[in-house]
């Protein structure tokens, strides 16, 4: 076993670690983990300050990649997509480096696109791997190697070189770039598949044998190992992989492809050169491509010589600034049983989900409980348990490692850079939400394991009240079962979360449930194109006109029906009446939703005979194609010519709305310039904006925001749409794109005040200001046809992002007139309360009048869509008047309850009563009954007192006993109990103080009080 100098060679350089923080040699199960190794590798162990040979750091090690296929073989390098998928993907996150390019592969990418252009293409992809299909969040923490983000390194050909130049190169870069021993790696390559017809990839074999790799180390593997594909339809083909050996064994030709830690596959190399139809058949692709991908951690751990990727220096300043901040052990490597504290699985959890985090929150993403928000909600909760409950750490870890990624990655990713305060906000506001309930929750469901019988099973309704009580993600309430050795019952979690979430469709099909029912799968667009359906033309969209701001002239178009998307079907050529389907056209109007605008809808009719033939309730965009959604009146066919009308007045409204959007994120950036959209949604009714900030907008903030969106209005703006090259339009100053990525070259800039064609970029905004944004959505023609515009809420949408809502147009004016109705009401009841506080003359009833039209006035201003500023102004208002009321009331109580006292205790007629038993007025609470009996006690009478109220069908009773007649044995617990007797209650009490709660009518409380009062002595 070595000893803790720890001597790091990399590639025979040596270089000495000071700190010792991180040492797992000097642990006695070191020997289980660490191979003996080769002569190149390193021997050491990870070191919070360990430095790499230079050259060889993550940041080095990405930036040799992208310059060797740049520089040398000419590759345009394209920047990372988001790892937010643009909508109509299918995916949560981009979980590989294809996704950006699925266009080009599938033949669907658009003409106009910068995208048609490439031919050789290199790049990091940032890729999650956390929900769907590709799922790798449970694994992280369990072995060395399992992320939820990770960076994939790859190279691409689109129809332009193939497998010798894609083996060529990989192998150059390898071998004589990155110096890897080549008696260390191992190749494979397609072996074949019988039962397909498909014959053994030898030309790739043989390229590597003329590269110089000797036989025994190019492997052939089947289908489930070295055949790629994209679905069950579309292009795919062989792949040739290249394996690394950093195991001690000389020879590990069987471990490739074994799932071996230390044999592990570093590139994959895909030939795509086949088609697969729906029958299964393959058939050759007319353009052959080449797409790879390089895991970076994997590569970085290869070339830093070490076993574990969180030994690499992605990892080891965020284990050491893990270790500082929560005061935990140093990180030691142990896996399986031998980390029997989970301490370092803690380590290697939090190291990863902080780096999914950053990633995801810096392109866009919220924590929240809708899919991908979800995803990210859980992995934080993930994260928090594993810092509080293993490391003991104190709350804040998690936003405190934001600035070590930002560090690691912000150089090369710099979306992290700009938004590394937001990030750390968004995580630390969830952290916080999560600590509330995680204590709580943890409680029960340990409580619960412990009543669990032999089977050690918990009901899938329990896991269900962990999740929708508590705020425990499922995957988290597994981790603590499996923790102590307990499964759940998912089929009854699975069953019982569909009963909570069903939703019941109120006619037609616009549940998105059953929309995602029509959406194209890959098998659907493979067919269209092989049956030559072009995606459609939807630029018609945009053709109309404006006379005023309800005067717009919507173009009737005709279209052909070219394919019908059923449910159960798939595309077919007919469907009858009174059927649910998809219908997709060559040519539209009708706008589909993305962007955050809604959808529209509308008809189709039949163009001689003006008939209906579809109700269109949605439509949607996939893959090119437009998808109008709804139910057929009569039978259409593929083929036949429709008339296309959309809904106007529901157009119009968005229209409105959508350039209402374009105001608030111009006049928001004005009051705060930070601000940085994150989502936005416009609907016919109304429109939300959400945007980054620490805290809520204030009165004067909210109200210069209103204001500079007003005067955009009144000033009557033109609103210039134009398709701009992608460089031009970046450079306009001020330009907003809510996307680091269109995918289009030219990209479509919508303008208002100003009409930003031209040879050049404007240099300077002129007008009053200008708002330019990236946006293909529909908008009105001039700014004053949204009439009048209203900020009408806001509110915390998730950690760190606010959310204001607006409304324009008709539904503000509307809004504005009940308003003023309301403020008219208000000083009704501010008139109405002066006058009782001033003159005093009023009577309880009018009190109880007056107290139940401001209670009524209040829910009405709550329920009511109006200005913020105002519905805040009025519920103050009312609010104030209110608690004056009270504070009226309070005194008249307390005046009337003085009274009471005073009639009892001066009453001559009771003097010589041992008991005294009292009907008081109605209405009066426990409570009340409580303080007149102790204030009549301390006034020095010598009886036992009962006293009695009515409010609504219940009565209450409270009695006290005097000493004199507690020492002769009577006790108000006795006494109590006679009374709850005679009214059919229930009683509580002990020998001071009593009470009494029953139903009863006037004429039981009459008689209870002539028995009880009879019962004198």
């Amino acid at each position: 076993m070595l000893n803790c100098q720890k001597l790091c060679f990399i590639f025979g350089t040596a270089k000495l670690c000071t700190d010792h923080g991180l040492c797992r040699l000097t642990l006695p199960s070191c020997q289980l983990h660490i191979r003996p190794a080769k002569s190149f590798r390193w021997f050491g162990t990870s070191c919070s300050k360990w430095t790499s040979v230079e050259g060889n750091s993550a940041r080095d090690i990405r930036t040799k990649f992208i310059d060797y296929f740049q520089t040398c073989h000419k590759h345009v390098f394209v920047p990372s997509s988001s790892v937010l998928p643009p909508e109509g993907s299918g995916l949560l996150f981009a979980n590989a480096g294809m996704n950006q390019f699925k266009d080009i592969i599938q033949g669907t990418v658009d003409p106009n696109s910068r995208q048609s252009q490439y031919k050789r293409v290199v790049n990091s992809q940032k890729c999650i791997r956390a929900g769907g299909k590709h799922n790798d969040l449970e694994d992280v923490g369990k072995d060395s190697y399992h992320h939820t983000f990770f960076e994939m390194l790859g190279n691409w050909s689109f129809g332009n070189y193939f497998k010798l130049e894609a083996c060529s190169m990989a192998w150059d870069l390898l071998t004589n770039v990155y110096r890897l021993p080549q008696d260390q790696l191992y190749v494979t390559y397609f072996a074949g598949d019988e039962k397909l017809g498909l014959t053994a990839d030898t030309e790739s074999r043989d390229i590597w044998l003329s590269l110089g790799i000797p036989a025994q180390r190019i492997l052939p593997f089947g289908m489930k190992d070295n055949f790629w594909e994209m679905g069950p339809v579309g292009p795919c083909g062989p792949c040739s992989e290249i394996h690394f050996n950093r195991s001690s064994v000389e020879e590990a030709a069987h471990l490739v492809n074994k799932d071996d830690p230390d044999v592990l596959e570093i590139w994959n190399l895909v030939f795509m050169e086949h088609f697969r139809e729906p029958t299964g058949i393959l058939t050759p692709l007319p353009n052959k491509h080449v797409d790879t991908g390089l895991g970076l951690e994997r590569l970085v751990s290869v070339l830093q010589g070490v076993n574990s990727n969180y030994e690499t220096d992605l990892f080891l300043p965020l284990m050491d600034a893990i270790r500082k901040y929560s005061g935990a052990r140093p990180y030691s490597g142990l896996l399986g049983p031998f980390d029997t504290d989970l301490i370092d699985a803690a380590y290697r959890v939090i190291a990863d989900h902080v780096r999914m985090l950053s990633v995801a929150i810096a392109d866009g993403g919220q924590p929240d409980y809708y899919k991908r928000g979800y995803i990210l909600k859980r992995v934080i909760r993930r994260a928090v348990r594993f810092a509080v409950e293993k490391l003991q750490s104190p709350p804040g870890l998690l936003s405190n490692l934001v600035p070590v990624v930002v560090d690691s990655l912000g150089d090369t990713y710099p979306e992290l850079s700009r938004n590394q305060e937001e990030i750390s906000s968004i995580i630390d506001a969830e952290e916080k939400q999560f600590l509330k309930s995680l204590k709580k929750g943890e409680k029960y469901l340990l409580k619960t394991f412990k009543k669990l019988g032999p089977d050690r099973v918990l009901p899938g309704d329990l896991a269900w009240k962990m999740y929708d009580g508590y705020g425990f993600p499922i995957d988290l309430t597994k981790l603590i079962a499996e923790e102590h050795g307990v499964k759940i019952d998912m089929e009854a979690f699975e069953e019982t979360r569909k009963l909570k979430h069903e939703v019941t469709s109120k006619g037609g099909i616009k549940n998105k449930e059953q929309i995602l029912k029509f959406a194209l799968k890959n098998e659907d667009i493979s067919l269209l194109m092989k049956e030559g359906v072009a995606p459609t033309d939807d630029v018609h969209k945009f053709s109309y006109s404006s006379k005023s701001a309800d005067e717009y002239e919507f173009e009737v178009l005709k279209a052909k029906v070219c394919a019908i998307k059923t449910e159960n079907n798939g595309i077919v050529n007919g469907i009858s009446a009174r059927e649910q389907c998809a219908v997709i056209l060559d040519c539209t109007n009708f706008y589909a939703e993305q962007g955050g605008q809604e959808w529209d809808e509308g008809v189709f009719i039949s163009p001689d005979q003006k008939d209906v033939l579809f109700n269109v309730e949605d439509v949607q965009a996939i893959a090119g194609y437009i998808l109008h959604i709804g139910e057929t009146d009569q039978p259409i066919r593929t083929g036949m010519e429709v008339e296309l009308h959309i809904d106007k007045d529901r157009r119009l409204s968005i229209m409105k709305n959508h350039t209402a959007t374009h105001l608030l994120n111009f006049a928001l950036r004005e009051v705060l310039p930070a601000a940085e959209q994150r989502g936005s949604l416009v609907a016919p009714g109304k429109f939300r904006f959400d945007f980054n900030a620490k805290r809520a907008l204030s009165r004067e903030e909210l109200s210069q925001v209103m204001k500079k969106c007003s005067d955009l209005i009144g000033t009557n703006y033109w609103v210039y749409r134009r398709s701009l090259p992608l460089n031009y339009a970046k450079s306009i100053p001020g330009v907003r794109a809510m996307f680091q990525e269109s995918g289009h070259d030219p990209v479509t800039v919508v303008s208002i005040g100003e009409d930003i064609g031209g040879e050049q970029p404007p240099q300077e905004v002129n007008g009053y200001h200008l708002s330019v944004e990236f946006c293909g959505g529909t908008h009105v023609t001039c700014t004053s046809h949204l009439g009048k515009m209203k900020i009408v809420s806001q509110k915390l949408a998730s950690g760190g992002i606010r959310r204001l809502t607006a409304i324009t147009g008709d539904v503000a004016a509307v809004a504005e007139e009940k308003a003023v109705s309301l403020e008219k009401e208000a000083a009704s009841c501010r008139s109405r309360v002066k006058d009782v506080l001033e003159t005093g003359s009023c009577d309880q009833p009018s009190l109880h009048s007056l107290h139940r039209d401001l209670l009524t006035l209040s829910d009405n201003i709550n329920d009511t869509v109006m200005d913020v500023n105002q519905k805040e102004d009025l519920k103050t208002d009312v609010t104030h008047l209110r608690e004056k009321l009270r504070k009226y009331q309070k005194k008249l109580k307390k005046a009337a309850m003085s009274k009471i006292v005073d009639d009892i205790v001066t009453d001559e007629k009771f003097l010589t009563l041992s008991r005294i038993v009292r009907h008081l007025p109605d209405d009066l609470e426990p409570k009340d009954l409580r303080d007149i009996g102790i204030q009549c006690q301390k006034r020095d009478m010598k009886s036992s007192l009962m006293l009695l109220s009515q409010k609504g069908k219940i009565v209450h009773c409270f009695c006290v006993t005097s000493e004199c007649m507690r020492k002769s044995g009577f006790t108000a617990s006795v006494w109590a109990q006679e009374a709850a007797s005679l009214l059919n209650g229930k009683w509580d009490g002990n020998d001071v103080t009593g009470k009494v709660t029953a139903k009863a009518t006037n004429k039981n409380i009459a008689e209870c009080i002539e028995r009880l009062q009879n019962s004198n002595t």
